[in-house]
């Protein structure tokens, strides 16, 4: 397996062996982590709402999911996009670091401009 195809997959396993188990737990207790940013400062940070955006998606509510987070959620399918088509190997610039740390910067600008205009707007 190529190095691009182990890195892909090592991400995977990470998020899901920390999502799975708390979407679980979630789902049996009720019990969500707190948003810091909201129980400190009262202003939502530009992941507020991702446990619930998990949990929508877990029932098949792809509306209610967009609804919490639209920017967590497009990034979502964009980041997936991007990880297929590495994995695949099938579009090669897709793999290159300056593809990948644009994608990065990018996303990370759409995030901060998102926690601005929600808390400010």
């Amino acid at each position: 397996m190529l190095p691009m195809r182990k890195r892909i997959l090592k991400i995977y396993a990470a998020v899901l062996a920390v999502c799975i188990p708390y979407l679980i737990w979630s789902l049996t207790t009720g019990i969500y982590i707190p948003c810091f940013s909201l129980a400190t400062t009262g202003l939502q940070c530009p992941g507020c709402g991702i446990s619930r955006m998990f949990l929508a998606l877990a029932r098949l509510d792809i509306a209610g999911a967009f609804s919490y987070n639209p920017v967590v959620f497009i990034l979502l399918i964009l980041w997936n996009t991007i990880a297929i088509l590495c994995f695949t190997e099938k579009v090669k610039f897709v793999q290159s670091r300056r593809f990948l740390y644009s994608s990065l910067w990018v996303s990370v600008t759409a995030l901060t401009i998102f926690g601005l205009v929600r808390n400010f707007s």
